[in-house]
């Protein structure tokens, strides 16, 4: 009897608990990995269309000799937004020479940040708010 039970093959319940330990570790290293590049897919979406807003506005200014006064008439001239993406402020404002400029934030629903940019300027940046 004692024979037979030597050649029964299987996993004790430490080698078992072991490997699940193993596995709980390993999944508390990765899920935090994997929360921040998902912040940064849905950053880097909201920065994307805040350049080819940028962009979409030269064309729009060419057309129009004017920029669109709201982001809903900036939307409704075909100009379309990633999947999550919005404007959360958007301002036609003159400078004190005369000339309009365009005052954008956007981000994505999924994400803090939001990015700004101001349109036309010299050396229109893309900066990261919080």
């Amino acid at each position: 009897m004692a024979d037979k039970r030597k050649c029964e093959k299987g996993f004790t319940l430490i080698e078992l608990l072991i490997v699940i330990a193993i596995i709980g570790i390993l999944a508390g290293i990765a899920i935090p990995l994997i929360s921040s590049l998902r912040i940064k897919s849905f950053d880097t979406a909201a920065q994307a269309d805040l350049r080819n807003a940028i962009t979409f506005l030269d064309s729009y200014y060419i057309d129009n000799n004017t920029y669109p006064n709201t982001s809903a008439e900036l939307l409704a001239a075909v100009f379309n937004l990633s999947k999550g993406v919005s404007f959360t402020k958007y301002d036609v404002k003159n400078m004190p020479n005369g000339e309009p400029t365009v005052h954008m934030h956007i981000g994505h629903a999924s994400s803090p940040n939001y990015w700004h940019a101001n349109y036309p300027q010299e050396g229109t940046e893309i900066e990261k708010r919080q």
